[in-house]
């Protein structure tokens, strides 16, 4: 009998062990992901400091460059060591498809095309890692309702339509970075039959989140769909003058002062049409706006205008002079 009340002590202890770890590690996930185990955002207190400070209101992209391949990882080994933490998973693939556009892409674009070849191993490697990060919020909007992933990636219009309904407003965020994610690994390979088979879903779930929280980041949600919309064949989903609505929608929730739209109409409705002065004219607006009007977004407003100045340095690379 003593033996069975040391057992049972002792399996009360482990059970008693096991929760404690399971609480410090749920909340260690909390606070390094900004969010708790179901994914959504945690409040944040009034005057209370906000650590994404040190990294979105950072002026130098090269020091955030540096450091941004550490911080992956660091999340990546999170979220393998806490697999039900939902907010970790989804911080996880939004840090991989933020290192894929600084680290990658953005870097690639300027190479010459004496380089081309580099350039396209560089787009590879991109596309590799907005795909692994959608995959990580996939599996998070799959964990939450089953079948959502097969529907997501299928032609299957009333499928993407039922999955996509099951958004919430506190699921916005992963929304915007899984379907961001998914167009931009397209853009930069447009023949990829397996991308174009299923370029559905993820422009249903922008629109989606756009409709739940149409001011999301300054109008990020309207900037993405307005590329695909204006850059997309007609047989594919390209509407050119839903185009159009979704730079105006971008352009009225961010007052003007996001450079990233100012460089979307340049490229995807300037540069197709011909029209330099637009192009140039859209692209001195994104330079006159000040990074420290808004310092929560200081280094998207940095590294933007470092497109655009590059752009205009190369203006005569797009339009012929007769």
């Amino acid at each position: 009998m003593k033996n069975c009340v040391k057992v049972f002590a002792l399996l009360a202890l482990c059970s008693c062990l096991l929760s404690c770890k399971s609480m410090i590690a749920n909340k260690l996930g909390d606070a390094a992901a900004g969010s708790n185990k179901n994914g959504v955002a945690i409040p944040k207190k009034a005057g209370s400091p906000d650590m994404m400070m040190a990294f979105m209101g950072e002026k130098d992209p090269q020091i955030i460059a540096e450091v941004l391949p550490m911080i992956v990882k660091t999340y990546e080994i999170l979220a393998l060591q806490n697999p039900k933490h939902q907010g970790l998973q989804i911080m996880a693939g939004q840090l991989n498809v933020m290192y894929g556009n600084l680290c990658v892409q953005t870097p690639a674009e300027s190479l010459p095309i004496a380089e081309l070849q580099k350039q396209v191993s560089e787009f590879n490697r991109a596309k590799y890692h907005y795909l692994k990060g959608r995959q990580y919020i996939l599996d998070v909007f799959e964990s939450r309702w089953p079948g959502f992933e097969k529907a997501f990636l299928s032609s299957d219009t009333d499928a993407i339509k039922a999955a996509v309904s099951k958004l919430t407003k506190n699921d916005v965020n992963a929304a915007y970075w899984a379907g961001g994610a998914s167009l931009i690994a397209w853009s930069l390979d447009p023949l990829d039959v397996d991308a174009l088979s299923s370029i559905q879903g993820p422009v249903a779930l922008l629109e989606k989140a756009a409709s739940l929280e149409p001011g999301y980041s300054n109008g990020a949600i309207w900037d993405a769909l307005c590329q695909f919309y204006t850059a997309a064949p007609v047989d594919f989903g390209g509407d050119y003058e839903r185009g159009l609505e979704c730079y105006k929608k971008a352009l009225e929730i961010s007052g003007g002062k996001a450079p990233g739209i100012y460089i979307t109409y340049a490229q995807s409705v300037c540069k197709p049409a011909g029209d330099r002065d637009g192009f140039v004219d859209s692209l001195n607006k994104a330079l006159a706006i000040n990074p420290d009007d808004d310092p929560s977004s200081r280094l998207m407003c940095v590294l933007n205008q470092q497109k655009a100045q590059w752009l205009l340095d190369h203006v005569d690379d797009y339009f012929v002079v007769w």
